[in-house]
């Protein structure tokens, strides 16, 4: 756990940070859950909220949110301090469980939900052209739906993929 003045971050620790928040970023995930996974990351120590909106000088609130976020993917793995009532947690480091909850916890219902919406979609009257339009996105969700295991398999995911 760390002291409520330790609040400095390393140069280095600062370009780590930055990676995380750029690979957020590119993900279209908000920066502020780069800054958050950055700094467990970067961390000997398991971390709590409060450790981690003083070291990172964010709101309760963004820090809240990325934790919450971090954790429904499998980034973060709680520990138990004793005699601390606070979660705290440190950071998944394996890619695997990572991609793995990232992909069950965003792409696949991503992938579910715009399925859906395409088949709604194409029972309306539309034109040759939409009509064309319309199963080139229903291809590119198949296609997606199909490559999701493949991407788990790659990264040496354990668990078995089911195809939606």
């Amino acid at each position: 756990m760390s002291n409520e003045g330790d609040t400095q971050i390393s140069e280095l620790e600062r370009e780590i940070i930055d990676f995380f928040v750029n690979a957020a970023t590119a993900f279209g995930i908000p920066k502020s859950v780069g800054e958050v996974y950055g700094i467990f990351f970067t961390s000997e120590e398991p971390l709590a909220l409060d450790d981690v909106t003083q070291k990172l000088q964010i709101s309760k609130g963004s820090a809240s949110q990325g934790i919450r976020f971090l954790k429904s993917i499998n980034a973060l793995n709680s520990v138990y301090l004793t005699g601390d009532r606070r979660d705290h947690y440190t950071a998944e480091t394996k890619l695997r469980d990572i991609t793995d909850g990232f992909i069950k916890e965003r792409i696949r219902p991503q992938l579910q939900s715009s399925s859906e919406r395409l088949k709604i979609l194409k029972n309306t009257k539309k034109s040759k052209h939409l009509t064309s339009q319309l199963n080139t996105l229903e291809s590119w969700t198949k296609k997606g739906k199909l490559v999701l295991p493949f991407v788990s398999k790659f990264l040496g995911s354990n668990e078995p993929q089911k195809i939606i």
